[in-house]
C-alpha cells in the first residue's frame, strides 16, 4: 500500500504476459512434437518453431524488464481483450483441426470457417478459396515435393 491507502499500482510483468507465455509453451509443445517427423519433413518446421521461439523469448524478456502500471481501463481495452480471446479461439481451432485431420483438410476447413464466418465472404467465395487451398498444399508437398503432410489422428488411425 501507498500513502493514500491504495493498492501499488505497479505489478509483476508475468502477469500480464499471459499470451507470450501460452504462445511460448505452445511453441515448445509443437517442437516436442516434430520429433516424430522424418529428417526431410522435420527441417522447416524446426527452423520455422525455432524463430518462433526466438522471437518469443525476446518479447517475453522485453515484457518481464518493462514495468506495467495498471490504469483505469480506457475504452478500448475491453475491445481488445475480446480481439485477443477471438484470436486465441481461432487459433485454437486451426490446431485442433489440424491434430484431427491433418495439415491439408484442416487448412481448408479453417479458411473456409475463417472466410465464412470472420470475413464474411458468400459461400461460393469461401468454398472455391478454401477447396482451392486445400488441393494446393496436397499437391506441392504430397504430389511435387513427395514429403508426407501429417495426416491427423482421424485419418492415421483408419
Amino acid at each position: 500500500m501507498n500513502t493514500t491507502g491504495k493498492r501499488n499500482p505497479v505489478v509483476s510483468t508475468l502477469a500480464g504476459s499471459w499470451l507470450t507465455l501460452l504462445f511460448t509453451a505452445w511453441v515448445l509443445l509443437m517442437l516436442w512434437a516434430s520429433a516424430d517427423l522424418g529428417r526431410t519433413a522435420a527441417w522447416i518446421p524446426r527452423l520455422v518453431l525455432t524463430a518462433t521461439l526466438v522471437c518469443l523469448l525476446i518479447q517475453l524478456a522485453t515484457e518481464v524488464r518493462a514495468a506495467r502500471v495498471l490504469t483505469a481501463p480506457a475504452p478500448g481495452v475491453a475491445r481488445n481483450r475480446e480481439r485477443i480471446v477471438a484470436a486465441v479461439a481461432w487459433l485454437g481451432l486451426l490446431l485442433l483441426l489440424t491434430w484431427l485431420l491433418g495439415i491439408a483438410p484442416a487448412s481448408a476447413l479453417f479458411s473456409l470457417a475463417w472466410l465464412r464466418l470472420h470475413a464474411g465472404e458468400n459461400w461460393r467465395t469461401s468454398l472455391v478459396s478454401s477447396t482451392g487451398l486445400g488441393l494446393v498444399l496436397w499437391l506441392v508437398f504430397q504430389v511435387m515435393l513427395g514429403a508426407d503432410l501429417y495426416t491427423g489422428v482421424l485419418w492415421s488411425s483408419i
